[in-house]
């Protein structure tokens, strides 16, 4: 399924439900909003969980010590100062 339908389901979706929700009778209202009520809940849960996230992954919450222990364990360790050799012919 490509991208541009996605949104154009989704859309019929929503407008085909409120279509049969404008033309149901009254003796479907207490299901109608409990309905209702548990899309809200869980569209409004899946939005929590999503921004979370992305706030998380801004922060770097709980990748940082994992990035600075792998880049420690891959690097070699350098010395303070430049070890000299007697073969380069700085001096004894």
């Amino acid at each position: 399924m490509s991208d541009p339908m996605i949104p154009l389901i989704s859309a019929a979706a929503f407008v085909g439900i409120g279509w049969l929700i404008i033309h149901a009778g009254r003796e479907y209202d207490d299901a109608i909003r409990h309905t209702l009520t548990v899309f809200a809940l869980v569209i409004g849960l899946l939005a929590l969980i999503g921004v979370t996230a992305k706030l998380r992954s801004l922060m770097g919450v709980g990748r940082m010590s994992h990035r600075i222990e792998a880049r420690s364990q891959n690097e070699r360790p350098t010395p303070a100062r430049p070890v000299r050799r007697n073969g380069d012919g700085l001096g004894p």
